[in-house]
């Protein structure tokens, strides 16, 4: 009765407690604005089964995921062992209760399992201790936090084997009078399913059979507390994610990654973007809650690696910080953005949560222009979060509300803005020396085409990529293929404007562009430009431009396979490595087809890296980067190029315009251009063929 009273009291007031911290969390996550998350039911069971009981996105490092992932396999195995603990406080002192009470074969079977398991945990756990006290891997936050939910599991293994260890011990003394024979036979036949416990029960034989009675009721109790306290514990740390992590991951953003979520009826709103909590939606917040701070993601994003403030944990974990700070604002519906507050100063890039006077004053604005939106943040979060949505966010704030971006950047705004392409040329000549020199028909005169050829401001005007449109038509034109353009009456797609903050701007020029589109009844639209392909495939969508997009690497390798583009059968050998564009790759998941037009060329000898298909790293010029400095830390491009070089290659093949100025220009930074060269894919398919 007394262990039924106790049980009981620790039970009330310990979920007591864990209720009114929970209530608080989700109060302040109902105040974020809302997000549709419960549609498309068995794709977020599936991916929930995947990724989050799976563990799938943990194995990109082998060793650390397994250990991860059998701490929290574990944990679910033992769920089973925690109801049966709670359970015999109130069966009553001589009870061997467990939920298979009602089959002893299966409560065998559960016992050797449950032994197994929780040997493991513990080495896991102790593994756990020596990387975070020995080998400190660079990702890791190391905290005494970190350490105590490490005891705390530790303590609830230990103590559970020397429950067992201790009853079996008992039940093993000829005569005692402790425990009445029927308790004494249900434990030698679990002792006989427990290999561990059997174990530590022969280490507990030589002590009395009273003592024994004492120390696993001691044990019984440790173990309870403790897990009662790392229950209540978890809300309060990053630990937070036990309970999370699952939801979060069944909630996940199911959309295209490349879709950036649109301010709606943007005319009519007075405030744009997010510096503070309430402007973020609810799902934005459940990812704070829900980072492990394993850092996963910082330690590939090209950002931080070339020395940038960028790290996407800690951008993710000063935005929770801030929410934390200000719960109580939050929940009273009251603004958290302090005109007054401490600004960052010279040199520094943020201000502690506590003093920030406003939720991007605690993350730091170089922070948020230092992103190149690639995505590796995203791709290797075991638990889902997204970054990069955020970072467009705070962006908007800084752009359509303080007017505060880089000059460089407001320069290339102004000329979209003004002539529809970043470099202020004259848009009247758009393309023009298509139509000139390669005899390119223009959709107005042709009437109708198969393809529309959209160009991109690269292709029309920049002029190291007029060469690879200059390929890449020549091969249109051989392998027969019905195409045209718009000339002048093309305009940006908007992907640059977008991703700095500039919604007002992508908007009109989305809009422009498929109300030009839909005057045309243009069907198919193919494009050199990973950027456009993108935002035409997945945004235009968003304002009602439904078109079918394929990248000219897709095209390409679909023409080599129908035969319209026979290859030689011979050719000189050629060393090259192929870098993967992030918004052809990790956002529309193209890796094969590029490649597939390369390895289809004889003498071509592909070479391999680590940081390729979805582990590549960013050239640099994503997000809007193209056209702003790097002033902090090494260019990523030159860092990009120097991983490149592992291949030992003699050309660095790419399939977007922005990937090859930035390969170029870190050759030419690099001083390697003796030895190597940077090329689109058409232009090396285009040169074997002969066209």
């Amino acid at each position: 009765m007394i262990n039924a009273i106790v049980m009981t009291v620790l039970l009330v007031a310990a979920l007591t407690w864990f209720t009114i911290t929970m209530q608080r969390k989700i109060r302040v996550l109902l105040k974020g604005k809302p997000a549709v998350r419960w549609d498309q039911v068995p794709t977020r069971l599936w991916t929930t089964v995947k990724v989050a009981f799976g563990q799938s996105k943990m194995f990109k490092e082998p060793g650390p995921g397994l250990m991860h992932a059998l701490i929290f396999w574990g944990f679910l195995l033992l769920l089973i062992r925690t109801i049966s603990v709670f359970g015999r406080a109130y069966a009553g002192v001589d009870s061997n209760w467990t939920l298979f009470w009602f089959c002893p074969t299966a409560e065998g079977i559960y016992t050797l399992i449950k032994d197994v398991t929780e040997l493991v945990v513990l080495v896991m756990i102790l593994w756990a201790v020596w990387r975070r006290a020995v080998t400190k891997p660079e990702r890791l936050t190391l905290s005494w936090g970190g350490y105590l939910v490490l005891g705390l599991i530790g303590t609830l293994m230990v103590t559970d084997f020397l429950y067992d260890g201790a009853r079996f011990a008992i039940a093993a003394i000829e005569g005692q009078t402790v425990f009445p024979a029927t308790l004494v036979d249900a434990l030698k036949h679990e002792r006989a399913w427990a290999p561990i416990g059997s174990l530590v029960g022969a280490w507990l034989g030589g002590f009395s059979a009273e003592g024994l009675n004492v120390f696993q009721w001691v044990m019984f109790w440790i173990h309870v507390v403790a897990l009662l306290f790392f229950l209540n514990e978890l809300p309060l740390s990053k630990h937070f994610h036990v309970i999370t992590s699952i939801p979060n991951v069944f909630l996940s953003r199911l959309e295209a990654p490349g879709a950036v979520a649109p301010i709606e009826d943007i005319e009519n709103q007075e405030k744009f973007g997010v510096n503070e909590p309430r402007d973020l939606t609810w799902r934005q917040i459940l990812d704070g809650y829900t980072c492990t701070e394993c850092g996963r993601c910082t330690v590939t994003c090209p950002a931080h690696q070339s020395g940038k403030p960028l790290s996407p944990k800690m951008l993710i974990c000063d935005m929770r910080d801030f929410i934390k700070a200000h719960e109580h604002d939050i929940i009273a519906g009251k603004d958290t953005v302090r005109e007054d507050g401490p600004q960052p100063e010279d040199g520094q890039y943020k201000v502690p949560a506590t003093q920030a006077g406003g939720l991007l004053d605690a993350i730091g604005e170089e922070v948020i222009w230092a992103c190149t939106t690639c995505r590796s943040c995203e791709e290797n979060c075991p638990v889902t979060i997204t970054h990069t949505d955020k970072i467009i966010d705070y962006r908007r704030y800084l752009t359509l509300m303080e007017g505060r971006g880089n000059p460089e950047v407001n320069l290339a705004m102004k000329n979209l803005e003004n002539k529809s392409n970043p470099w202020g040329m004259p848009s009247g000549e758009r393309g023009q020396w298509m139509v000139e020199d390669l005899g390119v028909p223009l959709l107005s005169e042709k009437g109708e085409a198969e393809y529309l050829f959209y160009m991109g401001c690269s292709a029309a005007y920049e002029d190291r990529n007029k060469k690879v449109a200059t390929a890449f038509i020549k091969l249109l034109q051989k392998a027969g293929v019905d195409f045209a353009i718009l000339g002048n009456e093309e305009g940006c797609c908007g992907d640059s404007a977008r991703r700095l903050g500039n919604e007002y701007l992508f908007q009109m020029q989305a809009q422009t562009n498929i109300e030009v589109f839909k005057a045309y009844n243009v069907k198919k639209i193919v494009t050199m430009c990973p950027h456009g392909y993108n935002t035409i495939r997945h945004e235009y969508p968003q304002f009602g431009g439904e078109f079918e997009v394929i990248h000219h690497s897709e095209l390409l390798a679909n023409l080599i396979a129908e035969g319209r583009l026979t290859l030689p059968t011979s050719g000189d050998p050629l060393r090259v490595v192929f870098h993967d564009s992030c918004y052809l790759g990790r956002y529309n998941d193209i890796y094969e087809a590029p490649r597939k037009v390369l390895k289809g060329l004889p003498g071509i000898t592909m070479g391999r890296i680590e940081k390729e298909r979805k582990n590549g790293m960013c050239c640099g010029a994503g997000g809007g980067l193209m056209w702003r400095e790097e002033h902090i830390g090494e260019r990523v491009n030159r860092l990009r190029v120097k991983q490149l070089q592992e291949a030992n290659p003699e050309v660095i093949a790419s399939a977007c315009p922005f990937c090859l100025v930035m390969c170029r220009d870190g050759i030419n930074e690099l001083d390697l251009g003796e030895q190597l060269k940077s090329a689109d894919i058409a232009e090396i398919l285009a040169q074997r063929i002969g066209v």
